[in-house]
C-alpha cells in the first residue's frame, strides 16, 4: 500500500474510529464524543484490541497495542496514527 493510500485512510481515522468503536460498544456512532477519553464508555482490553487489528488491517502496518491507553481519544488516536504516516514510519517502532 503506498504512502498516498496511507494518508487518505489517515484522514478518514476519525470517522472511521467512530463507527468501529461504535459497532464494538453496541452504541449509536452519534453517541461517541471523538474527544471524550474512550474508557467513559467501557472500551477496555478486548475492545481496545479488536479496534487495534482493524486499524492495523485497515492501515497495513504493526500497531503497538498500548497507543489506545497512549492516545485515550479519537482525536489523540487520531493525531498519533497521522504522525507515522506522515513520516512514512512505521508504528512499531514508535
Amino acid at each position: 500500500m503506498s504512502v498516498g493510500q496511507n494518508e487518505e485512510q489517515v484522514r478518514q481515522l476519525p470517522e472511521w474510529l467512530v463507527e468501529r468503536i461504535a459497532f464494538y460498544l453496541d452504541r449509536p456512532p452519534d453517541s461517541i464524543d471523538r474527544d471524550t477519553p474512550l474508557a467513559v464508555y467501557g472500551m477496555d482490553s478486548l475492545y481496545s484490541l479488536s479496534v487495534i487489528s482493524d486499524m492495523e488491517d485497515m492501515l497495513g502496518t504493526t500497531i503497538d497495542p498500548t497507543v489506545i491507553r497512549r492516545y485515550s481519544t479519537i482525536t489523540a488516536l487520531s493525531g498519533y496514527l497521522r504522525t507515522f504516516v506522515d513520516t512514512d514510519v512505521p508504528a512499531r517502532t514508535r
